[in-house]
């Protein structure tokens, strides 16, 4: 099983205190790396498709529209059993 880049970091960021813009998650380091906005913006095309992540559009004071991202459910749930699997392998490394 392989995890995509920066996917599994984008589900934690946005699970976090409250929605996330895109320039938040620009700011994920891997491997003291940011990601590019390119990376960035195919992450969230395939984490909205697969219904992990979902849009807040709300409006500034200037009226102007501004969109952010949260986690869905879903991506709670893959969240979780990726820390599951983490932990699994690291168990059995010790063992």
């Amino acid at each position: 099983m392989v995890i995509i880049r920066g996917i599994l970091e984008l589900l934690q960021l946005a699970d976090g205190h409250g929605p996330k813009s895109f320039n938040d998650f620009t700011k994920i380091t891997i491997k003291n790396r940011h990601l590019s906005s390119a990376t960035v913006s195919k992450r969230i095309s395939e984490l909205l498709a697969a219904k992990t992540l979902e849009e807040v559009i709300t409006k500034s004071k200037s009226g102007r529209r501004v969109i952010a991202y949260r986690t869905t459910e879903k991506g709670r749930k893959v969240i979780e059993h990726a820390k599951q699997l983490e932990e699994a392998l690291a168990t059995s490394k010790t063992k």
